[in-house]
């Protein structure tokens, strides 16, 4: 492991220590989840950073922040922008940014829909985990108000969407140890 991948390592622990220790006031996460609960969801998180290529990436809906933040603290180079409407969620996102001061990283309490209509003229990926709706997704690539999305998703919402996939490039690939869950990637034709 290089001295930045030590780095990365180390700031993410840090970030999971803020987030447990902030979960013992404001729901975040599953007050269960065990350690390698924890563990299964960052993984996942390092394997869907392994199918991004763009270097502007908005997490929509970014909730507690476990995509978006170990995204930015592998990927210095790339500017993360983390979408959380819930005031609770987006302040412990900002406290987050500020405290390790994640300068690559930036966090707006509102909708998705709102940030991305006052940015359409910036190239960008959006990426997610468990959004209620993937063909909003679809709809915003067809729109050409994102340029690709890759997402966290079950199968379930992958087959309720295929209509909505249709014009739209996908690639689906498998979450290992986790056969509910795949990451699909959409792009423009």
């Amino acid at each position: 492991m290089n001295v930045e991948e030590e780095s990365a390592r180390m700031s993410i622990m840090a970030y999971v220590k803020m987030l447990l220790e902030t979960n013992q006031n404001i729901n975040l996460i599953s007050r269960q989840i065990t350690e390698a609960g924890l563990s299964q969801l960052l993984n996942e998180t390092l394997l869907l950073d392994s199918y991004i290529s763009s270097s502007f990436i908005v997490d929509a809906g970014s909730g507690n922040g476990l995509l978006g933040i170990p995204i930015s603290l592998l990927n210095k180079n790339k500017k993360i922008v983390l979408i959380e409407p819930k005031q609770k969620k987006s302040s412990f996102l900002t406290r987050v940014k500020n405290e390790m001061n994640i300068e690559n990283l930036e966090v707006h309490g509102c909708s998705i829909e709102e940030y991305l209509k006052s940015r359409l003229k910036e190239k960008k990926l959006l990426i997610s985990r468990g959004f209620p709706d993937i063909g909003v997704f679809c709809l915003y690539l067809k729109r050409r108000m994102i340029d690709e999305a890759v997402v966290i998703t079950s199968e379930n919402k992958i087959n309720n969407n295929r209509a909505n996939m249709e014009s739209l490039s996908k690639t689906i690939y498998n979450v290992p140890l986790r056969n509910d869950l795949k990451i699909l990637k959409l792009r423009r034709t």
